[in-house]
């Protein structure tokens, strides 16, 4: 769902964010395929990306009756995190044609940590 608002330069979305990586630490025996996967109940038990939004002014995550959140995690350490958010974010927008304009709005994603290995 994308909502835009031109007079304030935003526009709100809600999505389902993704993110997959591999932490060796949380390799497992499936036991012959027995396990194949494990779902974390408390995401905060496990180091994660710390990804965020870079053009957010305003976010937050779903959970009016429970957190929209899975977390599994396979024998060779792969885990697959999955959250609801809503966020509101800054559009730099040209209105000279309004209202016959059109708009590209971008959802920038940074990381506090990373530092590229050269």
């Amino acid at each position: 769902m994308i909502k835009k608002k031109t007079k304030s330069y935003e526009y709100s979305v809600q999505i389902t964010f993704r993110e997959q990586w591999r932490d060796e630490r949380l390799q497992y025996d499936d036991m012959n395929g027995k396990i194949p996967y494990l779902v974390l109940t408390d995401p905060n038990r496990i180091w994660k990306p710390d990804l965020f939004f870079s053009n957010e002014k305003e976010g937050h995550f779903h959970d009016i009756i429970m957190p929209n959140v899975l977390l599994r995690i396979y024998p060779t350490g792969e885990v697959l995190y999955s959250i609801r958010i809503s966020l509101v974010l800054a559009c730099p927008m040209d209105l000279k044609y309004y209202p016959l304009d059109k708009q590209t709005c971008m959802m920038r994603m940074a990381s506090c940590e990373y530092i590229s290995i050269q």
